[in-house]
Formats: structure tokens, sequence, C-alpha cells
């Protein structure tokens, strides 16, 4: 699915009013059902399926979405470490089947939405530093 026609059923791949910034290449959002204090998604504008697609060429675009990930959650107040987190969830984990990272505000609401977005990673979650890694051929868990 990488790069190719958006389907017809893609709700990432249409215009949406909860825009917090966009460009030529990339769109950032609220998410619809948040899960932290701040919780928006940013996806490239060509559609790509999930990280199971992406190739060490698409490193610059992961790397892209992050700093808008980081600037996006500064703005409002986000930007330390300790009180962000960014990342994707892992096939079939992801309910969308349009490439986007996960930038969250903590705390998370409701405290349990800790355990779908584990810090350190999991089966169903990649935390973007472990990913660009993974890119790059090392090996993650």
């Amino acid at each position: 699915m990488r790069g190719q026609k958006k389907p017809k059923h893609c709700v990432f791949c249409n215009p949406l009013d909860r825009i917090v910034y966009e460009d030529d290449e990339f769109i950032a959002f609220h998410d619809i059902r948040p899960d932290a204090t701040a919780h928006l998604l940013v996806i490239p504008r060509q559609h790509y399926g999930t990280i199971k697609e992406l190739t060490p060429e698409d490193m610059p675009m992961v790397e892209r979405m992050y700093t808008i990930g980081q600037r996006v959650l500064e703005e409002r107040g986000f930007s330390s470490p300790n009180e962000t987190r960014f990342g994707f969830h892992r096939p079939p984990f992801n309910s969308v089947h349009h490439l986007h990272m996960h930038c969250l505000g903590l705390p998370f609401k409701p405290k349990r939405a800790e355990m779908m977005f584990p810090g350190a990673g999991s089966p169903w979650f990649m935390p973007t530093e472990h990913l660009l890694r993974k890119m790059l051929g090392e090996s993650i868990p």
C-alpha cells in the first residue's frame, strides 16, 4: 500500500476539521478518541499502510513526522521527554491502515491508556525512537 492511490475508506486521507498543522507533505490533527491530555496524530499526505512497509529510504519521512509531532506538542505546553511519548501501533494492532504517529502529551487519560502506549515498547506499540533505530538496522525487541 506504500504510496499508492488512496483507498476509498481511509479516514485519514480525507480533510479533517481537527487539523493543527499542515504542509505539502504532512498533516497533524487531534485524535478523535484522546488517550492523554494532548493526543495528536501526524500522518503523511501520501498514503502509506503501516510501519511494516517502511524501508530505510523512508527514514527522512519518519524523522520529519517526529519533528512535527514534537513541535505541535511543544506548542501545547509539552516539551519535556517525561511529559511526551511518540510512536506507532504495530500491525495488526493499528486501527486505521494509514501510517500515523501518535504524539501524546502526558498524563494519560484515563490512566489505563498507558498500557496502550508503553514507553519501552511492546508487541503492539513501537516508540518512534525504536522505529528509527530499527530502520538503521539495529536489533529492537
